[in-house]
């Protein structure tokens, strides 16, 4: 009886957790885009189940913008306030950049992130952009970072309206339940339980399932040591990928580090890669 309930102490916490232990959200503003001097405009846009999504528009810094649009899905902790500086550099070589939250993100609606959630307002950003009068005429490309890569993936494969000429996959995976295995082995509580665990991890809309689905040109992120995405689990999301499609090992240490530093030279092949 003892041994029954020391698992079911253990078990508890990652039972209620399970799907929904993939997102940290954070309500409040973190950082001003506006003092660093970006010009932007506030967007709301409907998705389901009466959730409004907040998002910054980044409008191109250049003297003749590119008419190009980046659609940015950020990573799973704190919001845009702090994401979009991943991406906001873009606007000043040109492009327009879309930032958004999930619900439960920031000024979104503050209902409970979920997968199935997270993906509807995937496709609702997209649905946006094509009926959106200016920007339905730009070209679409598409970056997702670590968990934002994964409902990116989804998106698209879900949601095919909008037409999308590039996807950048930055520290992203292949599977829910494979990417909770590799956080239980990791603790040596939950190690002797990894297999019997993950499989109370739902594998829905796991980007492993979309990416063959996808024909538009890939570029693949993944630093070799991440600490946060194993990155065998990268490489089985680039392997399942059709072509034309492009690998490139990330030497900065960290997570999602590729494009963070403005010094950082993959922000040079991301531009050369958008071009």
């Amino acid at each position: 009886m003892k041994a029954v309930r020391f698992m079911g102490l253990i078990m508890a916490p990652f039972l209620g957790a399970c799907n929904g232990a993939f997102y940290y959200p954070v309500q409040e503003d973190l950082y001003d885009p506006r003092k660093m001097g970006f010009q932007l405009s506030d967007e709301r846009i409907p998705s389901t189940d009466d959730v409004l999504l907040a998002a910054f528009w980044f409008k191109a810094l250049t003297a003749e913008p590119r008419k190009k649009l980046i659609i940015h899905f950020h990573g799973n902790a704190e919001n845009m306030t702090s994401h979009f500086m991943f991406t906001a550099w873009l606007s000043e070589k040109g492009f327009d950049v879309l930032t958004f939250d999930y619900r439960g993100y920031g000024r979104s609606t503050a209902t409970p992130p979920t997968r199935e959630g997270l993906v509807e307002d995937g496709c609702a950003v997209f649905r946006w952009v094509a009926q959106h009068p200016v920007l339905k005429t730009y070209e679409v490309h598409v970056i997702g970072q670590s968990i934002g890569g994964a409902v990116a993936i989804a998106s698209l494969a879900h949601c095919p309206e909008l037409p999308v000429q590039s996807l950048i996959i930055d520290s992203s995976f292949s599977s829910y339940r494979r990417i909770a295995r590799q956080k239980l082995g990791g603790f040596f509580l939950t190690w002797p339980l990894q297999y019997p665990l993950s499989f109370l991890v739902t594998d829905d809309w796991s980007p492993i399932d979309g990416i063959a689905k996808l024909s538009m040109k890939m570029l693949f992120l993944h630093n070799p040591h991440d600490p946060v995405v194993p990155y065998k689990l990268g490489r089985e999301l680039y392997e399942k990928a059709v072509a034309p499609k492009t690998w490139m090992d990330v030497s900065i240490e960290g997570h999602t580090s590729a494009i963070a530093d403005p010094e950082s030279p993959y922000r040079l092949h991301v531009l050369e890669f958008l071009r």
